[in-house]
């Protein structure tokens, strides 16, 4: 029989917690079955059945996920715990890395969930490009800005620049798309019964369709 998204197993939460606490490669050797059944068997079937969900939403690519690895990359870091205390997958789609390219993403953590979407870091280049588009096209813009600002669960995930780019004569509300150093836009539950159920496909949905004019405005510039 087809095994189909039922939910996070509610004892997810606890290892993500013990995990925290005992970061090392003992103890998840010791607990790899857990991490196994808890998180990587059932996000597995969420990110096929979210990429099948966001590729019938006509936004003209064919999305593929990419479920993250227990493994942390510590080379350059200076925390090296070897595991990451979360898990996450992103939407790929045509060709190159995902890191390059402004998707779709849902992510777990022991202290809830969120999903989105925008880039990991966007170059430099694609921000002057976004930036002229912003020029370009105002009007567009104040159509984004007034969906954004028209409701509460989605909120710009960036830092700002200091330096001024809006060019004179920008409407005062829209000066703030021009701040931005990277593109993204999140949100943010806290753990919640839909997180152990298929309504958190239905959650995860209303919010993907709410961020659809915002994929389709910024993914080809």
């Amino acid at each position: 029989m087809e095994k189909y998204f039922d939910g996070f197993p509610k004892e997810y939460i606890d290892f993500l917690w013990e995990l925290r606490m005992n970061n090392n490669t003992e103890w998840f050797s010791e607990n790899r079955d857990r991490y196994n059944n808890l998180l990587k068997a059932p996000m597995k079937l969420f990110a096929e059945e979210a990429a099948d969900m966001l590729n019938s939403m006509g936004m003209g690519e064919t999305f593929f996920p990419s479920v993250s690895r227990a493994n942390r990359d510590i080379r350059f870091s200076k925390d090296k715990s070897p595991y990451k205390d979360r898990m996450w997958t992103v939407f790929n789609y045509g060709e190159g890395r995902w890191q390059e390219k402004c998707c779709f993403y849902f992510e777990i953590a022991p202290e809830g969930w969120c999903a989105g979407m925008g880039f990991y870091d966007a170059k430099s280049e694609y921000m002057a490009r976004y930036r002229k588009k912003l020029t370009a096209d105002t009007a567009g813009l104040a159509r984004l800005n007034k969906k954004m600002k028209g409701q509460k669960i989605f909120h710009p995930d960036v830092k700002m620049y200091k330096k001024k780019f809006a060019p004179e004569g920008t409407p005062e509300e829209l000066k703030e798309w021009y701040q931005y150093r990277n593109l993204a836009f999140s949100s943010d539950y806290k753990i919640d019964e839909s997180l152990f159920g298929r309504l958190l496909l239905d959650e995860v949905r209303k919010g993907f369709e709410f961020l659809k004019p915002f994929f389709m405005y910024f993914k080809d510039i």
